[in-house]
């Protein structure tokens, strides 16, 4: 039989309230002695007392629960952020609920419409090209949340991101400084803030280094059939610029397609370009162990989400904005 805050009062000598109080944490604040506030923790956990979140949370109006929803779980850039924010959550008692877009704002729209109706006590969001709207209104009802990995400039929310501009400029530099004389940028999702931040950070090396911005270089891929569709704008690419010589590519799962097209097609690799790619995987480090990228620690990104959304549920209206903008190491071969 499962033990009840009444059976452990009733042992105690104690009201339900004064037990409800200091197992939920509340005992210093209410004024309750040390000494009651530890004997009612060690009676509780001697009988193996669990309690019923369901009814804490309608009491508190939300659970120890923090919804996360990413673009796709099958990425491992976003399998290790969700480990991030797992992690961090853990460590404050709260459990991560892990949700899948798959980058369709739709689907994006009802996930978190069912994260609020479970009461998750806080958001965090890798969110669409269309995610206005539903970030206007957790705006508005000063919900708790906070965007990763992207974000929207015109409104003020909480966010995590990396650099991704000042990344680019380095690495596109690095291989021009390395003797490539033709950098083409392979990218896709435009629309995104971010990615336009990754093309300026191209275009700005690449008047830097001396040369002339070339539109043709630019190469973007239909990020819902990337694997196919990179097959043919890199066909279009080498026959309409045949002298390239370097790329830098603003994903990492571009990066992949694109030594997948290169295997294929019996191009060599690695003495023909210089390549630089944005975030790195471990196939990529075994296929183009000659390429560069940003070492983006992304489980940081997850656990620094943690710790804002923790503070803005904790601290309520008093709770100020918070925008991070995270370096991370250049690693330049």
């Amino acid at each position: 039989m499962a033990v009840s805050l009444k059976s452990i009062a009733e042992e105690l000598g104690l009201s339900i309230a004064t037990v409800s109080w200091i197992l939920s944490g509340q005992g210093e604040e209410r004024g309750f002695s040390a000494a009651t506030i530890k004997l009612v923790k060690s009676y509780a956990k001697k009988v193996g007392y669990r309690p019923n979140l369901l009814a804490r949370s309608l009491s508190k109006g939300h659970t120890k629960t923090l919804g996360l929803i990413i673009p796709s779980i099958s990425d491992p850039f976003y399998s290790q952020m969700a480990k991030g924010v797992e992690e961090k959550a853990a460590e404050s008692g709260y459990v991560m609920i892990l949700v899948s877009s798959e980058g369709d704002e739709k689907k994006e729209r009802r996930l978190i419409q069912t994260l609020l109706e479970q009461q998750v006590a806080g958001l965090i969001i890798a969110p669409t090209n269309k995610s206005d709207n539903v970030i206007r209104q957790l705006l508005k009802e000063k919900y708790p949340f906070v965007l990763v990995d992207r974000y929207i400039p015109e409104l003020v929310s909480n966010y995590v991101i990396f650099d991704n501009e000042d990344s680019s400029y380095d690495l596109v530099t690095h291989l021009y400084s390395k003797g490539s004389r033709k950098v083409a940028l392979i990218t896709t999702d435009t629309h995104l803030f971010i990615m336009g931040m990754r093309r300026d950070g191209y275009r700005r090396a690449v008047v830097d280094s001396g040369n002339v911005c070339i539109d043709d270089l630019v190469v973007e891929v239909n990020r819902d059939s990337y694997q196919e569709d990179i097959i043919s704008k890199l066909d279009v690419l080498f026959s309409r610029e045949p002298d390239i010589d370097g790329l830098f590519f603003t994903t990492h799962y571009l990066a992949e397609e694109a030594i997948r097209y290169f295997i294929t097609k019996g191009i060599d690799y690695h003495n023909r370009f210089r390549m630089a790619s944005m975030h790195i995987t471990k196939a990529l480090e075994m296929l183009a162990p000659e390429m560069s990228y940003a070492d983006i620690h992304v489980e940081r990104i997850g656990g620094m989400s943690v710790e804002i959304l923790l503070r803005n549920i904790q601290e309520k209206d008093n709770f100020v904005t918070e925008g991070v903008i995270l370096s991370n190491k250049r690693v330049l071969i």
